[in-house]
């Protein structure tokens, strides 16, 4: 069995005091010395070197040994025992099993038995990509090996473990973590620089070789200090209870942020839009939201607490939006309305609703400051009503002390109403929004409407340097709308009769719907799974696919400029109960009591 190791110069001497040293098995050794130079601190340039090295080393390796199994190792490791029939027991009908990294289950990419197969070549390529983008490869690794889904993965046994394993915290000296019962290998992570790892591994090899009262007295002082959860849930997962058939896409099963259409009608005929010229009401149907299809859907999904309720369509249409909004703001649902409306028509006891629920964030799209230039695009809009509009919310918002709705003014740039942008910014700032000048679509949808004529003054308004999607484009090397593609895991597009469409450009098809099946199981079914492989570049979109028809991906296809993992980590969003304190309190006095209760538990 062969027991590879890449290193660079910095951890020469781990790999000679503590390392080979340790060895109790009969490996046959692959040692794989990187060029790189420098102390080998994590993410520093020499650091990120050494972890592209090693992961061009380990896609050759497995390409040389197809079929078989070996092990990688780190040198900043120390065995206490023979690991060899435990490796292989561990493999038993897997493709990796890895040390187990922290208590939430993720996986070490310092120590592990592979075997050499196609599922592994194409993780280790993908894992590559991940590394020559961010420097790293341990959180890609942890997410592509579970987007992949058919890589057969696991965790060794607790005796496999590191500094981080039962306890993820970097370590410092006189830092305690937990040693297991009858340790087997030792991995010296979760410190940073040669020095503090030396001193690690000669401190677990004092603990070990002074037997079970040095173990059970230095545990002991960890739980004191921090308690059993953490090695419990650890312990959890290196037993394979837990984690080894978990998916990335269940951790993106219940989401709390969607976006649910309330309105695929609107009353305008903007030139480019797919609304105005019947594609919306042809493919996904034209209507709203109903107020008991929302009640069930927040009743329905509890993980939920934010929801984007525009699109396709004008969502001050809809008949039962008052509804909606008060219910939302009793179960501590915050709403949003970024993508836009155009606010020509909205009944006063709505817009006083916007300010009294506390709903989020409305963006207005205005393309133009006067009615001359807004009615071009926006046709049969009325300048003056969205104007007047906004300054009743105004109103209501001064009469309730609300900062809410914040605003926007969305203003798209297009060769017929460039010269009014800075009338439009300047009216923006009297009416209290921020304002924010947009690429037009630029033929997404349809033919090119109005370029944009001074694109020195484009480039210059936009901060982006460009003065359309196509400069964008070939000076970002990705698509202007290539986001999009992320709302498929981070915040799913809900049409309003319930069909799940995954993003808000799609209008070809969808992936079930979520009022009759359910949210959860809708995310997790083999179609959308195949499509979320499909804009991350791991399969080819076929037909029944809805991206097989979108100029966004084939876009990403051209220039090789998928989705990629890092874009997919989950933001934070806070949850229903810091909802309910946020509508009934205002922030400024949670903060000072948040102060003033730390000053008083402090002395």
């Amino acid at each position: 069995m062969k027991l590879l190791t890449a290193y660079s110069q910095s951890h020469e001497r781990l790999k000679d005091e503590w390392f080979l040293p340790s060895l109790r098995d009969g490996f046959e050794l692959i040692l794989e010395r990187s060029p790189a130079k420098g102390e080998g601190r994590y993410r520093d340039q020499d650091w990120s070197e050494g972890v592209l090295f090693k992961s061009d080393t380990l896609i050759r390796t497995i390409r040389e040994n197809f079929g078989q199994i070996f092990v990688y190792s780190d040198v900043d490791v120390q065995f206490f025992g023979p690991v060899k029939d435990r490796l292989l027991a561990a493999m038993e009908g897997k493709d990796i099993v890895c040390q187990c990294d922290d208590p939430q289950g993720n996986l070490c990419t310092g120590f592990f038995a592979v075997r050499a197969n196609d599922a592994t070549l194409r993780l280790w390529t993908e894992v590559r990509k991940a590394v020559l983008r961010q420097g790293r490869d341990q959180h890609a690794f942890n997410l592509i090996i579970r987007l992949m889904g058919n890589v057969r993965f696991g965790y060794l046994p607790a005796s496999f473990f590191g500094t981080g394993t039962f306890h993820p915290r970097v370590w410092k000296p006189g830092g305690k973590f937990v040693i297991p019962n009858a340790p087997l290998m030792y991995h010296a992570n979760w410190a940073v620089g040669t020095a503090h790892k030396t001193m690690l591994l000669a401190y677990v090899r004092s603990i070990v070789g002074r037997g079970y009262s040095a173990r059970w007295a230095n545990n002991l002082t960890f739980y004191l200090h921090h308690g059993f959860s953490g090695p419990l849930r650890a312990a959890a997962y290196c037993r394979g209870e837990k984690g080894t058939t978990v998916k990335a896409e269940d951790r993106f099963a219940h989401p709390r942020s969607v976006s649910l259409d309330a309105s695929t009608a609107c009353q305008l005929k903007c030139r480019s839009c797919p609304t105005a010229n019947g594609i919306i009401a042809k493919r996904v149907g034209s209507g709203f939201l109903t107020f008991d299809h929302f009640r069930r859907f927040i009743e329905e999904n509890p993980s939920v607490s934010t929801v984007e309720l525009s699109n396709w369509g004008e969502i001050f249409l809809n008949p039962q939006l008052k509804e909606i909004l008060r219910y939302a703001y009793k179960k501590n649902v915050l709403l949003t309305a970024d993508n836009g409306a155009n606010l020509n028509r909205a009944k006063e006891d709505v817009l006083e609703a916007l300010v009294r629920y506390k709903f989020r964030r409305l963006s207005c799209s205005i393309d133009g400051a006067s009615q001359k230039t807004y009615s071009i695009y926006r046709v049969k809009g009325n300048f003056d009503n969205v104007i007047a509009n906004i300054r009743t919310l105004n109103a209501f918002k001064k009469k309730y002390n609300s900062p809410y709705p914040l605003l926007q003014w969305q203003y798209v740039a297009f060769g017929h109403n460039e010269h009014e942008i800075g009338n439009a910014r300047a009216m923006a700032e009297e009416l209290g929004m921020k304002f924010y000048l947009k690429l037009n679509w630029d033929g997404l949808y349809t033919t090119a409407f109005s370029p944009v004529k001074d694109q020195e003054l484009i480039r210059r308004e936009t901060g982006l340097g460009v003065a359309d999607r196509k400069e964008y484009e070939e000076k970002f090397g990705r698509h202007f709308a290539g986001p999009t593609c992320h709302q498929l895991w981070l915040a799913p597009r809900i049409n309003f009769d319930g069909k799940l469409l995954g993003c808000s450009i799609n209008h070809w098809g969808n992936y079930g719907n979520v009022f009759e099946h359910g949210l959860s199981a809708c995310l997790t079914r083999e179609k959308m799974e195949y499509a979320k492989q499909v804009v991350l570049g791991w399969r080819e979109a076929k037909e029944g696919i809805p991206c097989a028809y979108c100029k966004v991906y084939r876009s990403m296809k051209e220039r090789d400029a998928f989705v990629r993992p890092e874009d997919l980590a989950i933001p934070y969003i806070e949850g229903r109960q810091m909802n309910f304190l946020r509508n009934r309190f205002s922030y400024p006095l949670l903060i000072t009591f948040g102060k003033a209760a730390a000053a008083l538990f402090s002395k």
